[in-house]
């Protein structure tokens, strides 16, 4: 998901077949757990700093936003 700006704020709009998976309606109280996404270099960065190995022919692939 992305934030995005609303007014002076930022949101996060919740994809609607995620709103349908959970029921959800406007006006419905939900907990949050915020994780932000490392970037291809950050993923790689750490990946070589605990010394493991990719497998031959690995290739990383996520969208960069």
């Amino acid at each position: 998901m992305q934030v995005s700006k609303w007014g002076n704020s930022l949101a996060v709009r919740i994809p609607s077949h995620i709103v349908k998976q959970l029921g959800l309606q406007e006006g419905d109280n939900v907990d949050a757990v915020f994780t932000r996404l490392k970037s291809r270099a950050e993923a790689l960065r750490s990946l070589k700093e605990i010394g493991k190995k990719l497998p031959s022919g690995f290739r990383f692939e996520r969208p960069e936003d």
